[in-house]
């Protein structure tokens, strides 16, 4: 690989968004050691994002800078925007996204497989559990984009099932555990459906 290929230069910018998204998650978890989050903060947040845009390029950095921008639309910041943006952060903040995709340790044992590789286009996609990227609508309004089409409940018209990050650890016994383990009594049955995350989600089509 020399230095001037493409892929080269792909490296060099996968690197980039990495560093930059290390010293934003950094730069979060300092603002929400004391479990507050002030007008101050959320403005030197929008002012960073906007002086580094290669960390809002990929999860989570991208739901941040939505969210943030959500925020300070109408240029006010209620109190309940706060606080909601303060809980976005703190799950973005203890989660190990690289590893599982889910917002807490104990959800480890989805049946999550981000490895695979994943086509929306003419695909028929549900939605599980609540996520961070924002409403189910606005979830599905996304991968319409790309050519998918969207189900309220898997079957096996489903190819894909997306889990929400913001899972609870006692998921099997949700509403929307229903979905994820129909989806796996798919599997064991032959069906092609996969089961993925939302930062695989994002990944693909944000």
């Amino acid at each position: 690989m020399t230095l001037n290929s493409p892929a080269a230069a792909k490296a060099v910018d996968t690197h980039r968004t990495n560093r930059a998204i290390e010293h934003l998650m950094g730069m979060v978890t300092g603002m929400i050691a004391d479990a507050e989050l002030n007008d101050k903060e959320v403005m030197l947040l929008r002012t960073w994002l906007s002086a580094h845009p290669e960390a809002t390029a990929e999860f989570p950095g991208s739901v941040i800078a939505r969210k943030i921008n959500e925020v300070l639309e109408d240029g006010i910041i209620t109190d309940a925007e706060r606080l909601h943006l303060l809980e976005v952060l703190t799950q973005l903040a203890s989660t190990n996204f690289s590893a599982t995709g889910s917002a807490t340790p104990e959800v480890s044992t989805l049946p999550i497989e981000d490895c695979v590789t994943v086509d929306f286009k003419n695909s028929m996609v549900c939605f599980t559990g609540d996520f961070l990227y924002g409403t189910r609508a606005a979830c599905e309004r996304l991968v319409l984009k790309v050519g998918a089409m969207c189900a309220d409940n898997v079957s096996k018209k489903v190819d894909i099932l997306v889990i929400g990050t913001r899972v609870s650890p006692d998921w099997a016994h949700t509403s929307f555990g229903r979905k994820i383990q129909r989806a796996v009594e798919l599997q064991e049955q032959g069906h092609a459906i996969e089961i993925i995350s939302e930062k695989r989600m994002l990944e693909v089509v944000g």
